[in-house]
C-alpha cells in the first residue's frame, strides 16, 4: 500500500467518524449524541463540574491573604528588631524600604534583579561610587 492510499484510507475512515457523529455508544454528556464507542464507561456517572467546590475561591483568598498578614506583620517586627538591636546600618535600612515601597507600589512580592538594580540607581548608586 503506497503512501497516497493509506492517507486516502485514513481520510476516509476520519469522514466516516465524523458522519457517524462520534465514538461513544451512550449519549455524549455535552451534545447529547448517540455514538458508536464499543468499549466500557469510564466516565463517572456524575458531572464533577456540576459539583461545588468545597473551597469556595472566596473563602481559599481569604485565608491566603491572613496567612500574607501574618507573614508580612513577622517580617516587619523581625526588621524593627533588627533597626533597633542595631545589625542595620542606615544605608541598609534606606536600601529595605525602597524595596518595600517598589513591591507595594507595584504589586511585586518578588522584584526580578533588573527591578533591583533600577532601584539602588534611583537611591543615587552609581558604578563608580561602588568601587
Amino acid at each position: 500500500m503506497g503512501t497516497d492510499e493509506l492517507i486516502e484510507t485514513f481520510e476516509e475512515t476520519i469522514e466516516q467518524e465524523r458522519a457517524s457523529g462520534g465514538r461513544r455508544t451512550k449519549g455524549d454528556r455535552r451534545t447529547g449524541k448517540v455514538s458508536n464507542y464499543g468499549g466500557p464507561e469510564r466516565r463517572a456517572s456524575r458531572d464533577r463540574r456540576v459539583l461545588g467546590d468545597r473551597r469556595r475561591g472566596a473563602d481559599r483568598r481569604a485565608g491566603q491573604d491572613r496567612r500574607y498578614a501574618l507573614r508580612r506583620k513577622e517580617d516587619q517586627e523581625a526588621f524593627q528588631k533588627r533597626v533597633e538591636e542595631g545589625e542595620l546600618t542606615l544605608e541598609e535600612i534606606e536600601f529595605v524600604r525602597a524595596i518595600d515601597r517598589y513591591k507595594r507600589k507595584f504589586n511585586r512580592p518578588f522584584p526580578t534583579w533588573s527591578e533591583i538594580l533600577a532601584i539602588v540607581k534611583e537611591l543615587g548608586y552609581t558604578r563608580d561610587s561602588l568601587s
